[in-house]
């Protein structure tokens, strides 16, 4: 067969056989160019074929020692030429698999023509298919190879967007658009993803739909946000998803770690970035109390001694103001002592006849005191250890597009 077929069934072959095991060829250049010159690679027995005439140090000297159609169209030579390019499986499979499949492929598509091909030289056995030389293909003809050459066009276009969409398999689960199959898709993503997803209000039964920056998932169950606000989408979520979709990007997902060490939490906001979402667990070093201007939700949640964040945003973060447990009512007290210790120094100046100078510099030592524990209470503040994981995103504003029919007016649980 010419060179124009032998890339074609090559280009088709690799790219059915990549989309079995669920990896795209598309924009994969190196694996493309690899599956074209495996294709092209046992016609270097000829000068007169295009890689021969490319590489005429080889087709020259292999003709004039074995002839055309021996020991590059065998199984043996394929043995070899997978040996040869075996560094390529350590920095690029997709390429190596390409040009051993674009190899193999020639060598069937020679398999179809009249004259077969010898696959197990040096042994003189033809391999031929199908076994009827009226059926085979004559290398070059308008009718047979042109009809060849036209079918498996048509097969690799029809292949090609397959490929696009990440294989056979995910194709199939993007027909089915389940939250199960969106979340095989999320798995085998490795950069940032979004989730297109139709369904209704879990509360209120109303339409929606979107697409969301997902920020993790579980079986049949993603965390989205969606609208300004981190929500959920499965079963038992804020959003029932009637149909899901994963959509990949080529932006690599930012994550960091935070690793807090006896740290105030003001220390720890500070060290959030803005576009962010952070979750994991912190303990404090002593028992705290609240101030809230306004209900966390679900995305802070505390226990006396912890604090656990669930993609909390910054805004949140800001919201929540822990402090040392009783501390205002400790304050009031040594308010209260502090008034009642002035008050006695004052009745002892007025006295007459006046007081020891002693007794009054013990009133004035204790008035001091209790204002230097009031003042050290104050400055107090909770100190926190743990580890925390920060989602980062690019542009917090573009992270999401949505549209909707009717937003709910009662705010929505996880």
């Amino acid at each position: 067969m010419t060179a124009p077929t032998h890339i074609a069934f090559g280009l088709l072959t690799v790219a059915s056989s990549f989309s079995l095991f669920s990896v795209s060829i598309h924009r994969n250049l190196p694996a493309i160019a690899c599956a074209i010159i495996g294709s092209l690679l046992p016609d270097v027995d000829s000068p007169r074929s295009y890689i021969g005439r490319v590489m005429p140090f080889a087709s020259i000297p292999i003709e004039r020692r074995w002839g055309h159609r021996t020991i590059t169209h065998s199984l043996l030579c394929m043995l070899a030429l997978s040996v040869v390019t075996l560094p390529l499986l350590a920095y690029q499979s997709a390429c190596y698999a390409a040009i051993l499949l674009g190899y193999m492929s020639h060598l069937i598509a020679d398999c179809t023509t009249k004259s077969g091909v010898p696959l197990f030289y040096p042994h003189p056995a033809v391999c031929v298919f199908p076994g009827s030389a009226r059926y085979r293909v004559k290398t070059g003809s308008l009718m047979g190879e042109g009809s060849v050459l036209a079918v498996v066009l048509i097969l690799l276009l029809l292949i090609m967007p397959v490929s696009n969409m990440g294989g056979i398999w995910r194709s199939f689960r993007y027909l089915m658009a389940t939250p199960s199959a969106a979340y095989s898709d999320y798995r085998r993503a490795n950069t940032e993803t979004y989730l297109n997803f139709e369904g209704q209000w879990r509360h209120t039964r109303e339409k929606v739909s979107g697409k969301a920056l997902i920020l993790d998932a579980r079986p049949a169950w993603f965390w989205i946000f969606f609208d300004g606000r981190v929500l959920t989408c499965g079963e038992y979520g804020a959003i029932l998803p009637d149909k899901v979709r994963v959509e990949e990007t080529d932006r690599p997902v930012g994550i960091q770690t935070i690793r807090l060490k006896d740290e105030t939490y003001q220390e720890l906001i500070e060290r959030i970035p803005q576009n962010s979402f952070v979750s994991g667990l912190i303990e404090a070093d002593a028992s705290f109390e609240v101030e809230e201007e306004e209900p966390l939700g679900s995305a802070v949640s505390f226990t006396t001694r912890e604090i656990e964040f669930r993609f909390a945003q910054k805004k949140e973060i800001l919201r929540f103001q822990p402090i040392l447990r009783g501390l205002s009512e400790r304050v009031k007290d040594l308010l209260r002592q502090k008034q009642e210790v002035f008050e006695k120094l004052e009745t002892l100046k007025m006295a007459y006849p006046p007081v020891h100078y002693l007794k009054r510099r013990e009133i004035e030592k204790e008035l001091a005191d209790k204002q230097k524990e009031i003042t050290a209470l104050k400055r107090a503040q909770v100190r926190f250890g743990g580890v925390l994981r920060i989602r980062l995103i690019q542009n917090q504003q573009s992270a999401v597009s949505s549209q909707q029919n009717k937003r709910p007016t009662t705010p929505l649980p996880w």
